[in-house]
């Protein structure tokens, strides 16, 4: 049986940066520009804040 070392345990907020999304069209006057209706990482930065909480 193989042993997984690292086990995926959800995202943190600094994997959830706009800046890595498929859908970031920059920033323009310090606003960031969404090419998204809305925010598609909404759940999981949802997630990551939940989680940051249980750990502090």
């Amino acid at each position: 049986m193989k042993r997984i070392y690292n086990k995926f345990k959800g995202y943190t907020l600094a994997d959830c940066d706009c800046r890595y999304c498929l859908y970031y069209g920059g920033r323009r006057k310090s606003k960031v520009i969404c090419l998204a209706d809305e925010c598609v990482c909404a759940d999981e930065i949802r997630q990551a804040k939940k989680m940051k909480e249980r750990s502090s």
